[in-house]
């Protein structure tokens, strides 16, 4: 064993954390045949950022358990960030119904009632592929979730771009900017769930 090796290493980091939970697969399914049976939802483009022409919201076919296990994830995020005197009081959530050329530009979530508040996104569909990648393959952007916090000092990292997955729960906070590039040559959806939930 080297000296290297025998180094005990205790990492600490500052500013915003993102959580990834990863839903139960039955959830995902009841989420995405209660969308696809519902009617009449309302359309939600005009609260939103997104280039996207399908955006519900779908508070309405939100069951008790599935509420209920939302917002323990955000009970456990509060408790994570050492903020338990927060209480997370669920808001508006809908679901984004992206194809291909569509994409949701760089932006952060507010409230009407507070300016405190935890977002989310959590994938319910993905294509089998988001297409060809104009130029550096070898770092793909199409279809991806970018996230970039705000310290931009030589040594921290400033962005995360994730390739998420189906049942993936991406948690964090109103104010962290986040965006989705757009993705091409499928007739696929990209179907993703946000839920806004104030502090």
């Amino acid at each position: 064993m080297s000296e290297t090796q025998q180094i005990k290493k205790t990492p600490y980091v500052l500013g915003t954390f993102i959580i990834k939970y990863e839903l139960p697969i039955k959830m995902i399914d009841d989420i995405n045949t209660a969308y696809d049976e519902a009617k009449d939802l309302e359309d939600w483009t005009s609260q939103l950022a997104g280039k996207i022409a399908e955006e519900k919201l779908v508070n309405s076919i939100m069951t008790e358990d599935m509420n209920t296990i939302f917002l323990n994830c955000f009970n456990e995020y509060i408790h994570h960030i050492q903020k338990p005197h927060w209480v997370p009081t669920l808001n508006t959530v809908w679901i984004n119904e992206m194809r291909a050329g569509e994409y949701n530009p760089f932006h952060y979530h507010t409230s009407e009632k507070t300016d405190l508040g935890l977002s989310s996104v959590l994938v319910l569909k993905r294509p089998s592929t988001y297409g060809k990648e104009i130029t550096k393959e070898h770092e793909p952007a199409n279809g991806r979730l970018e996230f970039i916090g705000s310290s931009h000092d030589t040594l921290s990292i400033p962005q995360l771009r994730v390739d998420a997955q189906v049942g993936e729960f991406y948690v964090f906070p109103y104010t962290l900017l986040h965006g989705v590039y757009p993705f091409n040559t499928t007739d696929q959806v990209r179907r993703t769930l946000s839920y806004n939930c104030d502090l």
